[in-house]
């Protein structure tokens, strides 16, 4: 042992000083204050071997932990790009996160892309409506309802991976 905790020591004392003093005033119950005696000196050693194990052992987070820290900002990765691949990986969960999250981020894009054609998607629904493809018109037009049920399930992968191919399309 190369330490002893001078707080498990004293504790330790301070124990033992109680149990003597109880078997002076109570000699009959020697049992019990023995094993009382006992379970504490043995909880307080424990203690004092947990605290060690806890200062030797290196601190890191888990991985649990390590997946929900906040990672350093890059510049090859902007911010814009990890809050777009959030929505997207969002909305393929529920139809809530489809129509409040990705939607109002597709439409501000449709709505820049087809400005440069000429066309305002809120005035001009039925050319915006020719210039995209079916799905990601479904996903940008203006009428389009909330859904009845927030908790249906989203939008899978692959029907958003067409729907930005669409939208990058228009960038041509």
């Amino acid at each position: 042992m190369k330490r002893i905790d001078n707080r498990a020591v004293a504790a330790a004392l301070a124990v033992s000083a109680w149990a003597g003093i109880a078997l002076a005033l109570v000699p009959g119950r020697a049992s019990l204050v023995g094993h009382a005696w006992l379970v504490l000196v043995l909880a307080i050693a424990l203690g004092a071997a947990l605290g060690t194990l806890h200062r030797a052992v290196p601190r890191r987070p888990s991985a649990f932990d390590a997946a929900f820290a906040p990672s350093p900002r890059s510049r090859a990765r902007p911010a814009s790009l990890e809050r777009a691949e959030r929505e997207v990986a969002l909305a393929a969960g529920t139809a809530f996160d489809v129509h409040y999250r990705l939607r109002p981020s597709l439409r501000t894009v449709a709505a820049g892309l087809l400005l440069r054609r000429g066309v305002d998607l809120e005035r001009a629904p039925g050319r915006a409506q020719e210039l995209l493809a079916p799905g990601t018109w479904e996903l940008v037009r203006p009428d389009r309802p909330a859904p009845d049920d927030r908790t249906a399930p989203g939008l899978p992968l692959a029907e958003a991976e067409r729907a930005i191919s669409d939208l990058e399309r228009l960038c041509n």
